[in-house]
């Protein structure tokens, strides 16, 4: 959903440590990303940070809900490492944000079962007014409605995710990090083990 959709959004989508990096899709720009599950936008990820930028919600929390649903693939020799919400404005009051992703080219949005794993989200910021959510933390912790879940970082194959929201008109940045795997005997290996080992002990 664009309308309400600040131009100054265009450069506040900024990657943790002050890296900029160009949107993949930003909804003022590249057009309303689909809401319906079964007819997502595709959008081409790459290695590295890979930006989303837009609206859901409704305005003052009346007239109908817009969702935002988009399709990518993990191409063969990469893994989807980190799921962060890298901004979130919002006014004041309740939030009802939430999230799904499902390992296909579509998803569900009446039956939160067939999901791979889904959640809600609070935005969280650290001392310096940066959000910080980790979102692949909070989908891989457990899906929150059903769902089958998944453990670790997301391997090859064809993925939808799903954001919501249900009160108000919400305008977000998220970032998905891929990241190459090595050929075999690298020690970049050992790393990724480590960082799913971490993953299932939260």
């Amino acid at each position: 959903m664009r309308f309400l959709l600040p131009v100054i959004l265009l450069a506040a989508c900024v990657v943790p440590f002050g890296t900029a990096k160009a949107l993949n899709w930003n909804e003022l720009n590249d057009g309303d990303l689909s809401g319906d599950g079964n007819a997502p936008t595709f959008i081409t990820f790459t290695e590295g940070s890979n930006l989303i930028e837009g609206t859901m919600g409704s305005l003052g929390g009346t007239g109908p809900l817009d969702a935002d649903v988009w399709t990518f693939t993990i191409a063969a020799g990469y893994y989807l490492t980190g799921i962060t919400l890298v901004s979130y404005s919002a006014p004041t009051g309740p939030h009802d944000s939430f999230m799904a992703i499902d390992d296909a080219t579509s998803i569900n949005m009446f039956d939160p079962s067939l999901h791979l794993s889904n959640g809600l989200w609070n935005e969280q910021v650290d001392g310096f007014g940066n959000t910080y959510t980790d979102l692949m933390a909070i989908l891989d912790a457990g899906p929150a409605f059903g769902g089958t879940g998944f453990d670790g970082p997301l391997g090859p194959g064809n993925y939808t995710f799903w954001v919501q929201e249900g009160s108000e008109q919400i305008q977000y940045c998220i970032n998905f990090e891929m990241t190459a795997v090595p050929e075999p005997g690298s020690s970049w290996l050992l790393g990724l083990a480590g960082l799913i080992m971490m993953r299932r002990r939260r």
